[in-house]
């Protein structure tokens, strides 16, 4: 509870926040305004906000090796289903909304970042995970990730039921020589980048970090592992790899403590809580904004930046709303209706 309540939730804020201004950096009419007058910044945000999507990879690698330490995985396909009900219904409202916020601002939008009006096979697709492995155009900029985040979940419960934790020194082995396979190799292939193994190096580096705690042994693994990204960040030097192998180092040696909850903690946690969220719709925000934009015919990179900030707080403040209000009871009542056949 410790780690969830506070380093992991103060990361995943942190990233969250990072992610949503790159992409405010990266699209619409307020973007081209203060580009204009604080280029430097702009720049740093659009070409290195979005690395924060790292930190996401590893916490979520821990996260998920934390749920099955210790754990046999008897049934892997009955987890994976469980995973894929807990990222799509809410994705698939996200997918929803934004497409409206599309349609209501076309006309007044007049940008190749705008999506296209999407079909029904687009839509289906992209509520299977597949739009990227079949070629369909991205109805949102955090589409690719839902896809991968279920892949590489998927992936690491076939390693647990083929190694199982009751030989654990071997799995963690096996992630390790396989996350040590993606940076050195596959992590290099960006035409590998819609597949799970070019994001093992960081969600690897993630799930030993959970492991680390257990043993000495699966401590001594993970910091091999940490040697070999190392190595391979000698060999061709990524910013990505860099930042994921801090974020695993620094959740293997924060030292634990007592919790002591306060308002800000209290805030920091519902934040993180609502991150996914955020990150699902912020890009209708964006839409709506720019449209809103273009109406009032504003100008100026101060305006904009005042218009960007305000978009910014109602994209935190629908995240929160939206986990609160409709994913955790869409959540409970979808897993209240699966039960039956998990």
């Amino acid at each position: 509870m410790l780690e969830r309540s506070l380093t992991v939730d103060a990361l995943k804020v942190v990233a969250a926040q990072f992610i949503v201004w790159h992409h405010f950096s990266a699209y619409g009419p307020m973007a081209e305004a203060m580009t204009l007058a604080w280029p430097q910044l702009m720049e740093w945000l659009y070409h290195y906000a979005r690395m924060a999507v790292q930190v996401f990879l590893v916490v979520g690698g821990f996260l998920a090796a934390q749920s099955v330490a210790l754990k046999p995985t008897t049934h892997p396909v009955n987890q994976m289903a469980k995973r894929y009900l807990r990222l799509v219904p809410i994705y698939v409202l996200a997918l929803a909304l934004i497409s409206m916020a599309v349609a209501v601002s076309r006309d007044a939008i007049h940008a190749s970042w705008l999506p296209s009006e999407p079909s029904w096979l687009q839509f289906l697709a992209h509520g299977l995970l597949l739009h990227d492995l079949l070629g369909f155009e991205a109805l949102t900029s955090g589409a690719w990730y839902v896809a991968i985040d279920f892949q590489l979940y998927a992936l690491l419960m076939l390693l647990c039921h083929v190694w199982d934790n009751a030989h654990h020194k071997r799995l963690s082995m096996v992630v390790a020589l396989l996350s040590a396979a993606s940076m050195w190799q596959f992590n290099r292939m960006d035409e590998l980048d819609m597949w799970a193994i070019y994001f093992f190096a960081a969600y690897g580096l993630g799930v030993l970090a959970a492991w680390a705690k257990r043993s000495p042994f699966e401590n001594r693994v993970f910091w091999i592992t940490a040697g070999l990204a190392l190595g391979a960040l000698w060999v061709e030097y990524r910013t990505r790899l860099s930042l994921a192998l801090i974020t695993a180092v620094w959740l293997v040696i924060k030292p634990k403590g007592a919790v002591h909850w306060t308002p800000i903690k209290r805030a920091v946690h519902r934040l993180s809580n609502s991150a996914y969220v955020l990150f699902l719709t912020h890009f209708g925000i964006i839409v709506l904004a720019s449209a809103l934009w273009n109406w009032c015919q504003a100008s100026g990179p101060v305006t904009a930046l005042a218009m960007t900030g305000l978009a910014w707080l109602c994209c935190v403040a629908l995240g929160m709303f939206l986990h609160e209000k409709v994913e955790v009871p869409l959540h409970h009542w979808v897993s209240q209706k699966s039960k039956r056949f998990f």
